[in-house]
């Protein structure tokens, strides 16, 4: 590397680094991943306060026996309802139900019509019917009281066909190499945090390419530059110091994640599992945003060299960011089979190479020839994309006034 193209990345690293924002996200970063990882299924864990609810029985007959369903609810060893006791079920309960609903003295309240052991319908009545979670469990709970009175009305024993009938309780052990490891979904939401954060690195420092190179040459310091420097050397000097910037970020982001999950797998969350990051999730995880930036950034910063204002690049960005969009529409699909011919071809597609290999990497880690393949292309890919972006750079980086349509961009790349 010419100490000219030197001094060029050494000033664009060290202007990305100086900045508040860069040293605000890295610090935030991994309190952010910490928090997503480990927050919410700490809080699912514990759950929220019990629900207060009261039930009305029109016939009366059923009452009692919901009552003491739902106080025996429990999640975690911790009671779900909060019920109130009532003495009758007279005409003027309801009303004074909708009071107390209204009120907040109770959460809501469970209306069961005269026919609910023969149509199964029930009326649950609050200001909040968005608690999915207790709301099934209040449904699966009467179902249950009303299951046992039927059998019981049919002459036979609800205790015994309850325990001829009682649900699997399926365990999910996922295998690799370091061992076996009970999994309750985290896995899940891990990879689709990664992805986020992959998909949003990619994007957030590809268009801080883009918004340099028109800021320089808007302030004319370009031509400042390319008085004593080539524009396709310029071009090198901003991926490479952009993209170190964005590389010790990752760095730090993926050294704490490994340390979230080292820290996490120990006693201080007692029984509490966290998803595995191994050291091949890691590696892909820096990796892969390093080739998605060189392979974006290439192309934002063409676009950049083309237009003379941000608003003028909108135009041009779509295209770019529309493969990133396609990765992010499509992640359900390899999820639910990572190893199926749609998510291998995905994930082969250099565009989208670094979102979907990395997310099946992720969930299932697949055969080496496969990375292999992905990443040969993906830096041909990166090759190509720098190629015409030099070519574009070289003439629009000094040229000023009307934007240029895509026919002229094209006339550009075959310049020679």
């Amino acid at each position: 590397m010419s100490g000219k193209l030197w001094a060029v990345v050494r000033r664009e690293y060290v202007e990305r680094v100086r900045t508040k924002g860069f040293v605000i996200a890295t610090v935030l970063g991994p309190v952010i991943m910490a928090a997503m990882m480990v927050v919410p299924a700490l809080v699912a864990r514990s759950g929220g306060k019990p629900l207060r609810i009261a039930v009305l029985d029109t016939d009366g007959a059923l009452r009692p026996a919901v009552e003491a369903a739902l106080r025996e609810a429990r999640v975690d060893g911790k009671l779900r309802f909060d019920v109130q006791a009532a003495e009758d079920d007279g005409p003027g309960r309801e009303a004074a139900l909708k009071k107390a609903t209204l009120e907040g003295r109770i959460d809501g309240y469970l209306a069961l019509p005269k026919d609910v052991l023969a149509s199964s319908n029930a009326s649950y009545y609050g200001r909040n019917v968005s608690n999915l979670g207790d709301l099934r469990m209040l449904e699966r709970r009467v179902s249950d009281v009303l299951v046992s009175r039927r059998l019981a009305s049919a002459g036979l024993d609800p205790a015994r066909v309850k325990d001829l009938t009682r649900d699997l309780d399926l365990r999910t052990i996922r295998l690799s190499s370091g061992g076996e490891r009970e999994d309750h979904g985290a896995a899940f939401f891990l990879s689709i945090i990664l992805l986020m954060i992959l998909y949003t690195s990619i994007l957030m420092w590809g268009q801080l390419v883009m918004t340099s190179v028109i800021e320089e040459k808007t302030n004319r310091v370009v031509e400042v530059l390319a008085s004593g420097l080539p524009a396709t050397h310029l071009l090198w000097g901003k991926l490479l110091g952009v993209g170190a910037a964005g590389l010790t970020q990752f760095l730090v982001w993926a050294t704490s994640l490994g340390a979230i999950s080292l820290v996490a797998a120990g006693p201080l969350v007692g029984s509490f599992k966290m998803p595995e990051v191994s050291p091949l999730v890691l590696v892909s995880f820096v990796a892969f945003f390093l080739l998605g930036f060189l392979f974006y950034a290439s192309l934002y910063a063409s676009i950049g060299a083309a237009v003379n204002t941000v608003q003028e690049a909108q135009n041009f960005v779509f295209p770019v960011i529309l493969p990133l969009i396609i990765g992010l529409v499509c992640f359900p699909v390899v999820l639910e089979s990572p190893d199926g011919a749609f998510s291998v071809t995905l994930s082969l597609l250099p565009f989208l190479t670094p979102l979907m290999m990395f997310l099946r990497i992720v969930v299932l880690t697949p055969p080496w020839w496969q990375i292999g393949l992905s990443l040969v292309l993906l830096m041909l890919a990166i090759a190509g994309a720098v190629w015409v972006a030099a070519r574009v750079y070289r003439v629009g980086i000094l040229m000023y006034g009307k934007k240029p349509t895509f026919p002229e961009l094209l006339k550009w790349v075959r310049h020679t």
